[in-house]
């Protein structure tokens, strides 16, 4: 069974299953290193469409209706949630866990006071009055001039990367096929077998994630929009498998 091991290492189940529910103790996003071979990896929940092992993956694209969301009561300092005004849509407790809220408009708050989101409550709904429970108290008195922004976790809701443009960061590479809508294990760091595109680059250059394949490594250019993500250990092939080196953590 292909498990982590290595001195100060979160306790993880098989890096290459998969299940319908969160393993216990664990978090969307949280980390886990390999102290033998030095790769690493994030805890996921995948989105709706199964994941194809040896492709790129990026976060889901951004729902704009949870920025600059409305503080729907005021926070006082010590409370262990603030109550936002939901949004038009309907959202579940587990893929906001691991997520992160924070200030969008000061109000009396300054802007950049930011909490892990550990669970949800309330009302889920639209337009519902949603307890967004943080990692540790208020710091800080939140008044309903204030205004907040919600994120899930990088690696909640992940999808392949789409070509040429990327709509969110690359996240890891998939080594397992992680259904739809189930949690497992992707990589984030070191020596990875990835799809490669058919663009031109040769050993040690730098890869990005949005080439002219979904999923595939392609060279990366400067000055666009995309991110750097590591290395190339070989030249490019295109439509097969390459090593290359992660360097998302």
């Amino acid at each position: 069974m292909a498990t982590i091991s290595g001195i100060g290492l979160i306790s993880a189940p098989d890096l290459y299953s998969a299940t319908a529910t969160p393993g216990e103790g664990l978090m969307i996003g949280q980390m886990a290193w390999d102290g033998k071979t030095g790769k690493a990896f994030r805890y996921t929940l995948n989105g709706d469409v199964a994941l194809v092992k040896g492709n790129l993956l990026q976060e889901m694209i951004e729902d704009a209706g949870f920025v600059n969301m409305t503080v729907g009561t005021a926070g006082v300092v010590g409370d262990t949630y603030l109550q936002v005004t939901n949004h038009d849509v309907t959202i579940t407790q587990e893929g906001y866990k691991g997520g992160s809220i924070g200030v969008y408009t000061a109000g009396t708050v300054a802007i950049g006071d930011e909490y892990t989101i550990v669970g949800l409550g309330g009302t889920l709904t639209t337009g519902g009055a949603l307890k967004v429970y943080t990692d540790r108290p208020l710091r800080y008195a939140y008044t309903t001039s204030a205004t907040v922004s919600m994120k899930k976790s990088p690696w909640s809701g992940v999808i392949q990367a789409p070509i040429n443009t990327a709509t969110g960061m690359c996240v890891g590479g998939a080594i397992y096929e992680i259904p739809a809508n189930y949690f497992g294990w992707v990589q984030t760091h070191g020596v990875f077998t990835a799809l490669c595109d058919g663009s031109t680059f040769a050993v040690a250059s730098d890869i990005e994630s949005n080439g002219d394949a979904a999923g595939a490594a392609s060279v990366y250019a400067s000055g666009t929009a995309h991110a750097r993500i590591g290395y190339s250990r070989t030249g490019n092939a295109s439509a097969k498998g390459i090593p290359i080196f992660l360097q998302i953590d």
